[in-house]
């Protein structure tokens, strides 16, 4: 028995489950191949669990819009010559970029200045959240960043819908469609659990007990 509020060993639990997703996966038994995977889900820690959100996952799949503050900025260390004899770093000021979804949008009315200049009784307005400065939504700079790989989205789509008959669970785009599934949950699954035993190893000074050697074999499906 673990002290209060440590995390338990997880380990065995964990890899039985894994196992279990593994032959199914290899047999295309799908209901073995979900129970596997929500189960190995089920043995983390509350904290750790992925909670299935087909909009949150969607949301993360190109990347994400950041707006460019024109009344603040950053400093960031930008290398030069990399990889070269000669590579120097130096700090240099950029734009302030916020995320959009970190970003509050209101109306406001419009001066009768800009009502003359712009024909516009209301505008669009944003507050930077790092400045609190107040923009007009109209002049916004924005961009797309992608995410850095490997990107992992803390959440799973849900499962395909599994058909009526026998048949189509065996071919068709089903079958595509579990392998895609199952791929993407094991490997957000793999790093929820690296997570968990980092902070395992902090709390109790060593590993848990069963080796954790893994490589997906839905590749290879």
């Amino acid at each position: 028995m673990g002290k209060s509020g440590y995390l338990p060993d997880i380990s065995g639990n964990f890899t039985r489950w894994r196992q279990y997703y593994l032959d199914g996966l290899s047999m295309g038994n799908w209901s073995q191949v979900s129970l596997g995977l929500n189960n190995m889900n089920g043995s983390l820690d509350e904290e750790y669990r992925l909670p299935v959100n087909s909009k949150s996952w969607v949301e993360q799949e190109g990347g994400y819009v950041v707006w460019e503050c024109p009344l603040c900025t950053t400093t960031e260390t930008k290398i030069y010559n990399k990889g070269e004899a000669d590579e120097y770093s130096k700090q240099i000021q950029v734009p302030t970029t916020s995320k959009r979804s970190d970003i509050t949008i209101f109306t406001e009315n419009c001066t009768d200045i800009i009502k003359l200049l712009t024909g516009k009784r209301q505008r669009k307005m944003w507050i930077c959240p790092k400045c609190k400065g107040v923009n007009s939504v109209d002049k916004v700079e924005s961009a797309l960043v992608k995410y850095a790989e490997p990107h992992y989205r803390n959440c799973i789509y849900e499962e395909p819908i599994r058909p009526l008959t026998g048949l189509k669970r065996r071919r068709g785009t089903y079958v595509e469609q579990m392998k895609k599934w199952a791929k993407a949950y094991s490997l957000e699954l793999e790093h929820k659990l690296a997570l968990y035993r980092l902070e395992y190893i902090a709390q109790h000074g060593e590993d848990m007990n069963s080796e954790f050697d893994f490589k997906d074999k839905g590749d290879a499906q």
